[in-house]
C-alpha cells in the first residue's frame, strides 16, 4: 500500500477532524442541559480526551492479567516418594522427575504414593 503525501495525510486530518467538529455540534445542539455544556467546556479547558473521561467514569480499575491460584507460591507436601531412594519426593507438580516417569511408564506409579 502505497504512503500517502504530506499534503494528503493533512487532508484526511483536516476531513477527520470536521467530522468530529460537526459530531460535537450535533451532541451539543441537542444537549439542552446547561450543566452538560459547562462539563464539555471544562473538559475542553483542561486537555483532556474522550479516553480519559470514560476511564474516569469507568473507575480506571487495572485488569488483572492473569488469575494467581490460591495455592500459588505456597508448600504443597509431596505426594510421591521414589521407592527406590527415599529421600527423593514430588508434589506432582511442576516437571516430572525421571523416577515418576519410568514409574509411570511400568504402570507402578500407585507404589509410589505418600498415604
Amino acid at each position: 500500500m502505497p504512503r500517502l503525501s504530506v499534503d494528503a495525510q493533512l487532508a484526511k486530518i483536516k476531513k477527520q477532524r470536521a467530522a468530529l467538529d460537526k459530531k460535537e455540534h450535533d451532541l451539543m445542539s441537542r444537549a439542552d442541559n446547561k450543566e452538560l455544556k459547562k462539563i464539555v467546556a471544562l473538559i475542553k479547558q483542561a486537555g483532556l480526551t474522550a479516553q480519559d473521561v470514560t476511564a474516569a467514569l469507568r473507575g480506571s480499575k487495572k485488569r488483572q492479567t492473569t488469575a494467581k491460584s490460591k495455592l500459588a507460591g505456597k508448600k504443597v507436601p509431596p505426594k510421591y516418594r521414589n521407592p527406590a531412594d527415599k529421600t527423593q519426593t514430588w508434589t506432582g507438580r511442576g516437571r516430572t522427575p525421571a523416577w515418576v516417569a519410568e514409574l509411570y511408564e511400568l504402570g507402578k506409579l500407585d507404589k509410589a504414593l505418600i498415604k
